[in-house]
């Protein structure tokens, strides 16, 4: 069962139990107030019990570290800024949680060994240079472990550690082996070179000069082979303008076009291992040592995928839906994805609170999902109200421009 599947039937079931608590305290005060108030009380400790789930180990996951990612065209969904982090990491200090390194926790599981009540675990993904920057000496500070998913082609070379001054692009070899020299920070893979495939279906768009960047999957698709600096790109360079835009899926979780007909799931199941294969033997090379933790590419994999990582040596994987409670299968790592701004505007001390919210929701304390359910709302109305503002002030602006060629024509 996935945690929003678990989540809804046990709030259903919470809700229920009161509903009936108040109805039977309506029906049986007037005749036996007694016998009404003792039904109450084991009802509501009944929905009492419905909100508390099975403990959970909350894995967090972030991307960005940065004030001004901008030459991510994804920076709104994933980076998180600098004061917001160190309030996070306050805020795991605060609360006293454990704070377990990856490789310790799985094989924890995996020896069926019970793992620290309100456990967590840090995860970066993408291998980003902020990561270098501002997050690894916060971590350190704090005494905290954490994982570094990297993807092989988005490695950038060079052999010497650069300073620690923020620029776009991604963390060397030279930097990830850095980290690897840090007591409970860990580097492990995030695949080759997070690749989407075409599948069959309408054009979803064409390329333009304005939108090749959103649909980037394409440029790297064409061009195997480093890409570490696809950012420096100031147009399309392997797909050009004009070109319709298949629709797609991940290339590590689904079939794909191949020429005029569908691969199979042999195909995907091929890919998958030599996507593994390669990130063992360099990972082998650069690091000297093979992965242990293989991190799918928008946390999601096909059916086989996890059978080939454990075939070729793989602990765990990424992608779970669940909440890592006990039961819940020991090589599948869910975790949970750490917004910033979580009322929609900056606030060190909200963005603490809602830290806390998320860790307790996924420690399986579901009277924190009302606060989370509250908070998303509240971000939605203030990007809904800033779009609307925006909006508005544009289209100002065009009329102010449309007035004033006309008092000059």
């Amino acid at each position: 069962m996935n945690r929003k599947t678990e989540r809804r039937l046990h709030l259903l079931q919470a809700l229920l139990a009161v509903t009936t608590a108040v109805a039977a305290c309506r029906i049986l005060w007037p005749v036996a107030p007694w016998a009404g108030c003792l039904l109450a009380i084991i009802l509501l400790g009944l929905a009492h019990s419905r909100m508390m789930l099975t403990p959970g180990t909350a894995i967090l996951t972030y991307h960005s570290i940065s004030d001004d990612a901008a030459w991510l065209p994804w920076s709104k969904d994933i980076t998180v800024s600098r004061q917001t982090f160190a309030a996070h990491l306050q805020t795991l200090k605060a609360m006293a949680v454990p704070v377990l390194a990856t490789r310790d926790y799985v094989a924890m599981r995996q020896r069926g060994e019970p793992i620290p009540r309100r456990a967590v675990v840090l995860h970066f993904d993408d291998g980003y240079f902020d990561n270098w920057c501002h997050a690894v000496p916060l971590l350190v500070q704090h005494g905290f472990p954490a994982t570094f998913f990297v993807s092989l082609n988005f490695i950038e070379p060079g052999d010497q550690v650069r300073a620690r001054a923020e620029r776009p692009g991604y963390m060397s070899w030279a930097e990830l082996r850095a980290i690897e020299a840090i007591p409970g920070l860990e580097v492990e893979p995030h695949g080759i070179d997070h690749a989407r495939i075409a599948v069959a279906g309408a054009a979803v768009a064409r390329l333009t000069a304005a939108n090749w960047r959103d649909h980037l999957w394409l440029q790297w698709a064409a061009s195997p082979g480093p890409k570490h600096d696809w950012y420096d790109r100031t147009a399309a360079w392997a797909v050009p303008i004009g070109s319709a835009v298949p629709p797609s899926r991940l290339a590590l979780a689904s079939p794909g076009l191949s020429g005029d007909a569908m691969e199979t799931d042999a195909d995907v199941a091929t890919r998958i291992r030599t996507t593994l294969d390669e990130c063992n033997s360099t990972f082998a090379d650069e690091l000297g040592r093979k992965p242990l933790i293989f991190c799918w590419p928008e946390n999601k994999c096909a059916a086989a995928g996890r059978e080939i990582a454990q075939q070729l040596g793989f602990a765990a994987t990424t992608g779970g839906k669940g909440r890592n409670a006990a039961g819940e299968a020991h090589n599948v790592l869910s975790r949970v994805h750490v917004p910033d701004r979580s009322l929609g505007f900056a606030s060190p001390r909200s963005e603490g609170f809602a830290l806390r919210a998320l860790i307790g929701a996924m420690h399986g304390n579901l009277y924190w999902y009302p606060v989370l359910l509250a908070m998303q709302i509240t971000r939605w109305a203030v990007h809904r109200a800033t779009r609307l503002t925006v909006g508005t002030k544009q289209a100002e602006r065009r009329q102010g421009a449309a007035i004033s060629m006309e008092q000059t024509t």
